[in-house]
């Protein structure tokens, strides 16, 4: 009777240390998924620059090559904030024939210089903030571009107009833009300094 006791009790230690040393399924799935949370890190989205929207965008690609011809390429990846009013490829085919080939060309560096530094102005300017100032200003507002001249920015019903100094105008058409180092707004026109 005494080693069926021994036994019985070894029986129940040996069940007691095999459970001890045993991690419960509980307990396991809980580390699992603490583990697997705490592996998991929030990834931060770059934000792309100007200059890289203006040159992988398909709207973009005339002015991107306009672009890329110039000083502005570099400065439109690195400095800001800027506003750029944006010209399309529809826009830039509009203008006179031969007009962008010719401002293309090395001799005409300046005046290439001078139309792209048209669209662009100092600081961040949203959608809101243009239809705000046309508001206060009563009916239109003047927007000093980098190169000192000046657009007119105006409104025909819920539309947002920019005028050039020649009294050409085009229309806003998609707004706020946003990149890393500014602001863009697509225009139907190629705004022309004098």
């Amino acid at each position: 009777m005494h080693f069926k006791t021994s036994l019985h009790i070894l029986s129940i230690l040996g069940v007691l240390l095999f459970s001890a040393c045993t991690p419960s399924k509980k307990s396991t799935s809980k580390d699992e998924k603490l583990i697997a949370q705490a592996s998991i890190l929030p990834t931060e989205e770059k934000v792309p620059t100007l200059s890289e929207i203006i040159s992988v965008d398909v709207g973009f690609t005339k002015l991107s090559e306009m672009i890329q011809a110039t000083e502005y390429a570099k400065k439109l990846e690195e400095e800001g904030p800027y506003t750029v009013f944006a010209p399309t490829n529809g826009a830039l085919d509009r203008l006179p024939p031969k007009m962008l080939e010719n401002l293309k060309k090395p001799e005409n560096q300046e005046k290439l210089i001078s139309v792209i530094s048209y669209h662009i102005i100092p600081g961040l300017i949203n959608k809101q903030d243009i239809i705000k100032a046309i508001k206060e200003y009563g009916g239109s507002v003047k927007l000093k571009t980098i190169a000192g001249d000046r657009l007119t920015a105006s409104m025909k019903g819920d539309k947002i107009y920019l005028i050039d100094e020649r009294g050409s105008a085009g229309r806003l058409m998609i707004n706020d833009i946003e990149a890393s180092n500014g602001i863009i707004h697509t225009t139907e026109s190629v705004m022309m300094p004098n």
